[in-house]
């Protein structure tokens, strides 16, 4: 016994315990870092602070220390017992911070699908709204703009579209913030038909952003609950840097004109094309002539150039920040003016922000605060999503005769009399404008309870003003403008017989948007001695969220406005008579409980279980919560031993992971849609619909496994992911069933799924590395598969606009097929006499307007102070429905002195044919596009100066589209929607593409 004792007093006398801590070169500490005394088995992990300890055999002299993207470093012991390690960074990009859902996680660490874009990586030049930053930038993430218009609204998706009845917008989150999707303005412009809303996210200035997150899948998404089953897109912005604080200033001119216009008849061909149509149709050719010289006003006009222009616009930023140990504060404002490349059309935006972070009590107490104030002011021309068969002003321009004048000799605009409309009186005789103000608030106090152990508190605040006020000027003409179906469409039925001509009229519209959020949550963070480290949150939120919309239209004035030098004064209190719109008020809740626990083991094993509970008082008491699971897990092959000798000579990092969640969504539910409603508008009961107690969340079950890979010489990085997603339960809106009025609507779950699969890939590759040159090129692409499954319910959506095509549609959701399905008549060509040939009649499915493939290239090059960029994006396998060719372009306009192109006043089409919806107007909308190419020059400065830094750029946006698409651009999404189901891939005379030229200083001191 006593020669045991002896024995272990020897062995301990025998080693010696060595502290410290490791950081990387920013001095920031290293977790989880791997600490071994050479030679020996002994190992340790360090805490999240870095620090380690470790007993090793008092003849050891080295300490071994390793961690995933960074360089294996030794370290001496001898005669020390406390030692300071920094890494030097090996694969930089594993060791990136990207920020998730209620905190943050080092690349490396990540087991689910995430995709971070910083600045820069950013799309450059004249930019409208945050997404614009990022388009075709990451895999998996497709970014349709509705149009060109500045502040257009874009269709999102992420991992494909599942729903048939919601905006499938992802959920936005801002500083902490889940914000309110759809526009931020009333829609309606009162005089010309409806528009799309504009981008939700419009009020943020694109140069405040530091980072976009994109969570892909469940594991990510989980944490949102019912809101990620879209997809989350978290937008980060700037915080102060800089222990002395400095000034950042950037100013930028972009210059924008039409990437593409119309190759219109001219006059005189348009008059040759006039007869030869009339000929055509039969028309004996004395008759014609006569026919030409009845059109014929002898002018030349080029309506495109009457409406289009050169738009100029300017941009400027202003920041000031300061970051140390203690406090963080970064004060910024910016005003941007957009000029649209259609005349009246532009965007003016205003906006101020700060974002302040302050710890007390020796960094346990920690409060952060984000405040932001936009001002947007958008002008909108005559342009609608329900354009109507005249097509508003794009059809006008494209339609109207060329030899027409613009104005008469006593100053009046040229109206024809015949109901065609003057693009330019359209532009002069128009107003209409909207003022948005929007506060964005969030606010938080965190504590520090024990070391790991934080508990926090959040409130966060979104509040939207607009008003709206359009003015339609007295002296249109009623032949084209304000005819009774455009009041009853006003004042919701009710004819007030109130035409424009004489009149006037004015529409005034308000919406206030509110939310308000309230987050608890408790935050663990703890490496143990083990190699394990535990990070996990749980916590509650509650957001509550109204919109109230009011409207009111104004006509009939005191003064007649009749002469071309009379005035109308724009004012809303200058009319005799006004009604009310019918009110619009909702208000909707969201309570949840939420968890998510991160397990590390010895860096290889990665585990991630996420739950969030969700109640939302848009469902009826049975099915009012829903339980959102996810799981993920991640494997660090080369932190085995028998991969580290083997794939470790070509890898530097190589990890497998896998997940699977289920997602919910309420998307297209309105607040009161699963109650019944009963409101009375000028004494008539008008019911909506009525309620559903059992309507159920839709649910999207969601798997993948994916790879991510670094070769040893750090040159190429990338990531694959396979994904597999099933949509259930899917919300419709339909006729109430079993035998009532069919007028009664209610929300309903269909059967069958909605299935999206597919695989992404993106490499970066650093393909030249040098002190004065280096090439990087950074490739994405996504192959995706969409289908409806077993949901027995056909849905037709997609109204074609033209004349005598009232109630003609041109999509189908049906079983079988994708989402978005073109269905129509197959079009063979023309028969000998110039007419259609369709052979069966009949409908057939044709395609989808979904792309299948989507690819992006980014090519970056430095070369001294000198860089430059060149992006290229791509996307294949889908249809465009050129509905302006199918509405405008017919032989048969021009006999009726319509102008078109020349393609079609050549063709073999007889002028008496009949512009029917069939496969005649879809079209490929493949295409390459030279998106973005950007250089720039950093000027060497010297800091006495007072300047910090000085930099100049150059760019173009939209330089060269590749595509045998006949319209504009097949990159388009004019919204066709019927009956509430949405649409996709519509081309009917919407805003064109601009191209852009920018240039630009920033500026730091």
């Amino acid at each position: 016994m006593l020669s045991l004792l002896l024995s272990v007093n020897v062995a301990l006398a025998q080693n010696k315990t060595v502290t410290g801590k490791v950081t990387d070169s920013k001095g920031d500490p290293v977790p989880s870092a791997t600490v071994t005394a050479k030679g020996t088995k002994n190992s340790t992990t360090t805490a999240a602070d870095g620090s380690f300890r470790i007993s090793v055999p008092s003849a050891t002299s080295t300490l071994v220390i390793s961690s995933v993207g960074f360089g294996t470093q030794e370290v001496s012991i001898s005669g020390k017992d406390d030692v300071s390690v920094s890494l030097e960074t090996k694969n930089a990009a594993l060791n990136e911070v990207v920020v998730v859902g209620y905190g943050t996680r080092k690349v490396k660490d990540a087991t689910g699908s995430v995709a971070s874009i910083t600045t820069k990586d950013f799309n450059r030049g004249q930019i409208s709204t945050p997404e614009q930053l990022i388009q075709g930038r990451t895999p998996g993430v497709s970014i349709t703009p509705s149009s060109g218009e500045p502040g257009a609204a874009a269709v999102i998706n992420i991992r494909g579209s599942a729903s048939i009845r919601g905006s499938q917008e992802p959920l936005y989150v801002v500083d902490g913030v889940p914000i309110s999707g759809g526009g931020t303005s009333a829609t309606a412009s009162g005089v010309e038909g409806s528009s799309t809303p504009k981008n939700p996210l419009m009020f943020l200035n694109p140069a405040d952003i530091e980072s976009i997150t994109i969570l892909k899948d469940a594991s990510s998404a989980a944490i949102y609950g019912s809101r990620g089953a879209n997809g989350v897109i978290i937008i980060t912005t700037k915080s102060g840097k800089g222990k002395k604080g400095g000034f950042n200033f950037s100013a930028s001119t972009s210059f924008a004109s039409t990437a593409s216009r119309y190759d219109l008849l001219n006059a005189k061909d348009f008059l040759s094309a006039v007869k030869a149509a009339n000929v055509n149709a039969g028309t004996p050719e004395a008759d014609a002539a006569i026919a030409v010289k009845a059109v014929d006003k002898g002018y030349n006009t080029d309506w495109q150039k009457e409406i289009f222009r050169v738009g100029v616009s300017q941009n400027y930023n202003l920041g000031w920040g300061f970051g140390n140990k203690g406090t963080n504060l970064r004060l910024s404002g910016s005003y941007d003016e957009q000029q649209g490349i259609i005349k009246n059309s532009s965007l003016k935006r205003l906006t101020a922000r700060a974002n302040f972070s302050q710890k007390f009590l020796k960094d346990k107490l920690k409060f952060d605060a984000t405040l932001s104030y936009s001002n947007v002011k958008n002008q909108y021309p005559p342009l609608t999503n329900n354009a109507g068969y005249q097509g508003s002003l794009m059809g006008a321009a494209i339609t109207f005769n060329p030899t027409y004048p613009v104005r008469n000799p006593d100053g009046s605009f040229f109206d024809p009399k015949d109901g065609n409309r003057n693009p330019a009186q359209m532009l002069g005789y128009f107003d209409d404008k909207d003022n948005i103000n929007r506060f964005l608030t969030n606010l938080s106090l965190s504590y520090e309870i024990v070391k790991g152990l934080t508990y926090k508190a959040t409130v966060g605040i979104d509040n939207s003003k607009s008003e709206r006020l359009s003015f339609a000027d007295p002296r249109l003409s009623s032949n084209a403008f304000g005819g009774t179906n455009n009041d009853d469409q006003l004042t919701f039925g009710i004819n007030y017989n109130n035409p424009i001509q004489s009149n006037g009229r004015s529409v005034k519209q308000n919406l206030e948007i509110k939310s308000i959020l309230v987050e608890h949550t408790l935050a663990y963070d703890k490496a143990l001695n083990n190699g394990h480290v535990i990070n996990a949150i749980a916590g509650y939120s509650y957001q509550s969220s109204e919109d109230n919309f009011k409207g009111k239209v104004g006509f009939g004035l005191n003064t007649p406005v009749v002469n071309a030098n009379d005035e109308f004064i724009k004012d809303f209190n200058n009319f005799v008579n006004y009604k009310d719109f019918l009110p619009d008020y909702h208000r909707s809740e969201l309570q949840s409980y939420f968890g998510r626990l991160n397990y590390t083991i010895n860096e290889k094993y990665f585990l991630t279980a996420t739950v969030r509970i969700d109640g939302s008082s848009k469902f009826g008491t049975n099915h009012k919560y829903g339980t959102f699971p996810a799981f993920a897990a991640k494997w660090r092959l080369l932190n085995e031993n028998f991969a580290a000798k083997t794939l470790g000579k070509v890898f530097s990092d190589l990890s497998l992971r896998a997940n699977f969640g289920i997602l919910g969504s309420q998307d297209g539910l309105g607040a009161y849609d699963a109650i019944d409603l009963m409101r009375t508008w000028n004494n008539v009961n008008q019911l909506r619909h009525q309620r559903n107690t059992d309507l159920k969340w839709e649910q999207t079950a969601t798997s993948g496994v994916g790879i991510d890979f670094a070769l040893l010489s750090n040159r190429v990085s990338g990531t694959v992911d396979y994904f597999y997603s099933k949509r259930k339960d899917i919300l419709f809106y339909g006729p109430v069933p079993g035998g009532f009025s069919a007028t009664n609507y209610y929300f309903s779950n269909l059967p069958g799924f909605v299935i999206n699969k597919g695989l992404e890939f993106s490499v970066n590759y650093k393909v030249i590395k040098g002190k004065k040159f280096s090439w990087d090129v950074n490739y994405n692409m996504t192959f995706i598969h969409n289908e409806v499954k077993d949901m027995k319910v056909i849905v037709n959506t997609g109204a074609v606009s033209g004349q005598g095509l009232t109630g003609a549609y041109a999509q189908t959701i049906v079983d079988g097929s994708p989402l978005f399905t073109w269905k129509m008549p197959i079009f063979y060509g023309y028969d000998l006499d110039g007419f259609a040939r369709y052979g069966d009649q009949k409908d057939h499915l044709v395609g989808s307007a979904l792309p299948k493939f989507n690819a992006g290239l980014t090519n970056n090059f430095t070369l001294g102070n000198w860089s430059a960029s060149i992006f290229v994006n791509s996307s294949t396998g889908f249809y465009v429905y050129n509905n302006t060719a199918n509405a405008l372009f017919l032989r048969g306009s021009i006999k009726t002195a319509h102008n078109v192109t020349y393609a079609v006043a050549n063709s073999n089409e007889s002028a008496i044919n009949p512009g029917s919806v069939s496969t005649r107007f879809l079209e490929k909308g493949d295409f390459i596009r030279i998106s973005n190419v950007n250089l720039s020059y950093s000027f060497n400065v010297k800091p006495n100066k007072g300047i910090k830094s000085l930099s100049v750029y150059a760019s173009g946006q939209n330089l060269a589209l590749f595509t045998n698409y006949s319209g504009l651009d097949p990159e388009v999404n004019v919204d066709k929607q019927m009956g509430g189901y949405p649409s996709r891939g519509f081309d009917y005379v919407g805003y064109p593409k601009a191209r852009t030229f920018t240039f630009g200083v920033n500026l730091g001191f």
